[in-house]
């Protein structure tokens, strides 16, 4: 059996979903790929890795490796009640690690789309999203909403996914057939990530507690005065963010690329000055594409490096990358890397 599992893209509703906010991510035609069979240990070879690591399925303890996202997925099984038994095989694919598209979320789709076939656990796509943030959240540790593992179970080829992290209602929105998405990877890692994201994600949700919400669609711009000068800034820069998830989804529809573009330039400013996520080479990349005239640019992903997206003309996609890969170099010292993508299918058996 071969499992391909998608990385994801953010185009835009950063630091929105864990206020419950709006998101619009699509599923990117990267992958993670399982090949494997039924067996009665796990068993799995990593070839980024090259490794293997087995384990039995009752022994869940964390080692600290990548071999934690699997076991995280048979601990939220079995704390779920169903029953799955072992896997041998090898995992692959062409997505890459740590570069801010989400390989985590994608292995443990995987995982849980080969699972689900081989035990017949009847999971319906929601099912294996939530079940995925559980063992990011509870095992792994990562205090995520749930955003990434939404765009990888239920992407759709040549469409962004609007999404309500609040209600899950959620709804497909036409990417227009001839603009690429030119995903920058600043070879910057992102140690600073996970602590910098959880601290930014307890102010928030202090900031809603003190204004009495429940989530960050409930509140207006007019309200933040009302919060001391840090949590009024981050939450006025989720408010904003909001807003413009919606005026991106509308003006999709109505096939306004310049506008979108232009709104996801405001988002990497707003984000860059306001959340204090971007970095030098971020920005740099926003700035330099922006100068081709790209339609616009912003961070993707948790930010303090990772990657950059942008929107580009389908048939310039590639000359863009490799200008702005060549004057990135002249000025950094990364190994930064480009890839060109497009919205495609959900992770898939």
């Amino acid at each position: 059996m071969r499992v391909k599992s998608p990385g994801r893209v953010n185009l835009i509703g950063e630091h929105t979903d864990y206020s419950l906010g709006y998101v619009m991510p699509m599923a990117i035609n990267l992958y993670t790929a399982i090949e494997g069979e039924k067996a009665d240990e796990v068993r799995l070879y990593s070839e980024y890795f090259k490794e293997e690591r087995s384990f039995k399925p009752e022994q869940l303890d964390r080692k600290g490796s990548w071999i934690d996202y699997v076991k995280g997925i048979y601990r939220v099984l079995r704390e779920e009640g169903y029953s799955a038994g072992g896997m041998k095989g090898r995992i692959s694919g062409n997505l890459p690690i740590g570069s801010g598209l989400s390989s985590s979320a994608s292995l443990e789709l995987a995982v849980l789309a080969f699972l689900n076939r081989a035990y017949s656990l009847n999971l319906s796509r929601l099912d294996m999203a939530l079940l995925a943030k559980k063992a990011e959240n509870e095992f792994v540790g990562v205090p995520c909403g749930i955003l990434d593992q939404f765009a990888i179970a239920f992407g759709k080829q040549g469409h962004a996914v609007f999404l309500d992290t609040d209600t899950l209602d959620y709804e497909y929105v036409p990417f227009p057939e001839d603009v690429s998405v030119l995903v920058f990877y600043t070879g910057v890692k992102r140690e600073l990530a996970s602590s910098a994201y959880a601290e930014r994600r307890a102010i928030v949700e202090e900031a809603l507690k003190m204004l009495g919400k429940r989530t960050s669609k409930e509140v207006s711009e007019g309200e933040l005065s009302k919060l001391p000068p840090l949590h009024a800034r981050y939450l006025g820069y989720v408010v904003r963010e909001n807003g413009r998830v919606l005026e991106v989804r509308d003006a999709l529809k109505s096939g306004d690329i310049e506008y979108v573009g232009e709104l996801l330039t405001a988002a990497h400013w707003d984000i860059a000055r306001n959340y204090g996520v971007s970095c030098e080479e971020l920005d740099f990349f926003v700035r330099k594409v922006n100068e081709l005239n790209a339609y616009g640019a912003r961070l993707t992903g948790a930010g303090f490096g990772g990657s950059a997206i942008a929107l580009v003309d389908r048939e310039k996609a590639e000359q863009f990358g490799e200008t702005i890969l060549w004057e990135y170099k002249q000025k950094f010292p990364w190994d930064a890397r480009y890839f060109v993508v497009e919205p495609s299918e959900g992770v898939r058996v």
